[in-house]
């Protein structure tokens, strides 16, 4: 009869017990929760931020402007310009790269759109990376003299104060450009243009893109 009695009390005492066990497990969960809930709207809260500045860079990449400039030989110019670049294009390293520029000789003056395409090579993660490319050139070229049948030289109106940019009287000549260059991490590039069939064979250029 004392057993039974002792088991009904030691019953009576967990049950008693059980309600503030269960309430105190209920309160921690309490308190870790909104942490957890914290945590995770920040992880949330830093998704679009991510996406909107992997958004940027993509905008960044995909277009840029750039300014040159440099001499070109035969004849002799002091060319510059500017362009625009688009990239990638059909390819992660192909680079869509128009533009125009101006060339001023000492008797040539040229009007030039070059319509280039870049392709950045493979491996290069240095500070300079390699390009080579190939476009379409088209250009207006003028010049202050002309020479007539007997080897003479007559100097034209223009050396007596025209305007040299007046492409009135002028030669257009399409050619194509070849490319080879090296480009920085932080925009500046210089390179090598050859052009065939244009009004300027060789062009050492050194521009920027911002």
């Amino acid at each position: 009869m004392g057993k039974r009695l002792l088991c009904q009390m030691s019953l009576a005492l967990v049950l008693c017990m059980a309600p503030g066990v269960a309430l105190a497990q209920q309160v921690q969960q309490e308190r870790v929760s909104p942490v957890a809930g914290n945590v995770a709207a920040a992880g949330q809260a830093n998704v679009p931020a991510a996406q909107g500045q992997g958004a940027v860079e993509d905008f960044v990449e995909r277009f840029r402007i750039g300014v040159q400039g440099g001499i070109g030989l035969d004849p002799e110019l002091i060319v510059f310009g500017a362009h625009g670049a688009f990239a990638p294009i059909f390819h992660p390293r192909v680079e869509f790269r128009p533009g125009i520029d101006f060339g001023i000789g000492e008797v040539t003056t040229t009007l030039g759109i070059n319509l280039d395409f870049l392709y950045r090579l493979p491996g290069s993660a240095g500070r300079w990376r390699p390009y080579f490319g190939a476009g379409p050139n088209f250009a207006l070229s003028h010049q202050s003299f002309e020479t007539d049948n007997d080897d003479n030289v007559d100097i034209d109106d223009d050396v007596d104060g025209a305007n040299r940019f007046d492409f009135s009287d002028t030669d257009f000549k399409n050619g194509f450009n070849f490319i080879a260059g090296a480009r920085s991490v932080g925009g500046m590039f210089v390179e090598m243009k050859g052009t065939a069939y244009g009004v300027t064979n060789i062009r050492l250029i050194v521009g920027f893109n911002f």
